[in-house]
């Protein structure tokens, strides 16, 4: 478990940065490109350490038994999330509209994902996750701000259409990723007999 929190630490302490205020400061010290490879590099430690601490923390202790809805929550919530990421990158309505749609969706991800996990070390990834993006979506909200440009519909339908087709890879493969299965599907069943 050590590992896992090690990896959220930089992971999320360096994505804190500037809503801490320690950007500007490392910033004038270092100057922009130097914090921007520091930035970087702290980054995809802590993402592998999370990763590795992931492996290594599963089996962990149940800390609840979530029910049934939970998943099919997650089932919602994760398309949604993927639509709002990918959007983040196109000039969308849907980033127009919701001004922050990276955090609004890692957002729903994660707190899909904290409601339908009920052991330690997922309590504890998802849950930072959770707590970190809704401290970003507060921050963001409060302190204003827009995309200059308006949204295109092509756009959206992109964003539409790629997060509907990631999230139905990602739910195909989540056993194989993940170790937990989403759906099971009729393909990957055996008839009687066989």
């Amino acid at each position: 478990m050590g590992v896992l929190i090690t990896g959220l630490v930089f992971f999320i302490g360096v994505h804190l940065t500037r809503v801490l205020g320690i950007k500007a400061l490392v910033v004038k010290v270092t100057g922009e490109a130097l914090f921007a490879i520091f930035y970087s590099v702290l980054s995809t430690i802590g993402l592998t350490l999370i990763i590795y601490g992931q492996i290594l923390a599963h089996p962990s202790v149940n800390i609840w038994w979530p029910p049934a809805w939970t998943r099919t929550l997650a089932l919602v919530a994760v398309p949604l999330s993927l639509i709002l990421i990918i959007a983040t990158y196109l000039p969308s309505h849907i980033r127009s509209i919701t001004r922050h749609p990276m955090t609004l969706g890692v957002f729903f991800w994660s707190g899909s994902h904290l409601l339908a996990n009920g052991e330690l070390a997922s309590i504890v990834l998802f849950g930072a996750f959770a707590v970190w993006s809704a401290i970003l979506l507060v921050e963001g909200y409060w302190r204003g701000g827009h995309f200059a440009r308006p949204g295109q519909l092509w756009a959206d339908l992109t964003a539409v259409l790629l997060g509907l087709l990631a999230s139905a890879l990602i739910a195909y493969f989540h056993m194989q990723l993940f170790g937990v299965a989403v759906v099971e599907f009729a393909s990957n069943r055996t008839a009687p007999g066989i």
